[in-house]
């Protein structure tokens, strides 16, 4: 019944209804549920419809990010439902400084965090290291950490593969700008990323076991 109420044309109609939506989302116990009758993927489209306020999309990232802390749901509906390229586009077209993108690649993160296949589904899509490179140079400093930490990510799922990609987009001086006046945790994750990058030798391979899928 609440998804059939986001085909109204009326949009403080939708915007109760996200609202709504975000508040059961709150619950474990519906989370199955909800993620199970489609609404996964009607969000996503959502994410970047030109009609959306920001505070829909503000709940809607807000509903997700409720939804994707069950792991039951991660790979089989998230990861299936174009949430990931939905939010790499809204962090492309959006002002990288704003709440939105905070919100938006914190759910990346998390998301990429919480699966393998996730992380291989975000690697794979075309400009999605730019992406999160121009957020290390231009976000606010939560949304460089969630950046950095997804690229490190990215980094240690296939060195090979991705570093040369990520030293391409000329992340070195924002890179190093965030090991000195990043979060506590983005200087550790952008310190970790630089050694990569560099073709460190001695770089530890037990940090790829901070990296726990369930």
């Amino acid at each position: 019944m609440l998804l059939s109420l986001f085909h109204c044309q009326s949009q403080t109609v939708a915007e109760l209804t996200i609202a709504t939506l975000l508040t059961i989302s709150s619950c474990n116990s519906n989370k199955v549920a909800i993620a199970s009758s489609g609404a996964i993927q009607l969000l996503a489209q959502f994410l970047n419809s030109t009609s959306s306020s920001t505070q829909f999309q503000l709940d809607t990232l807000a509903t997700l990010h409720n939804l994707s802390t069950c792991q039951e749901i991660i790979t089989p509906f998230v990861v299936s439902s174009g949430v990931i390229i939905s939010l790499l586009e809204l962090i492309h077209t959006s002002e990288k400084s704003s709440t939105l993108v905070e919100k938006a690649i914190g759910l990346l993160e998390h998301i990429v965090t919480s699966s393998k296949s996730a992380l291989c589904e975000a690697a794979s899509i075309g400009g999605a290291v730019r992406t999160l490179v121009e957020t290390i140079e231009d976000g606010s400093l939560q949304s460089k950490e969630h950046a950095v930490g997804t690229l490190l990510l990215f980094c240690q799922s296939s060195r090979e593969k991705f570093r040369g990609m990520i030293l391409r987009e000329g992340v070195m001086p924002g890179l190093l700008q965030l090991s000195v006046d990043g979060t506590w945790r983005a200087k550790n994750l952008a310190k970790k990323l630089l050694l990569l990058l560099r073709d460190c030798s001695n770089y530890s391979s037990t940090s790829n076991k901070q990296i726990n899928y369930e």
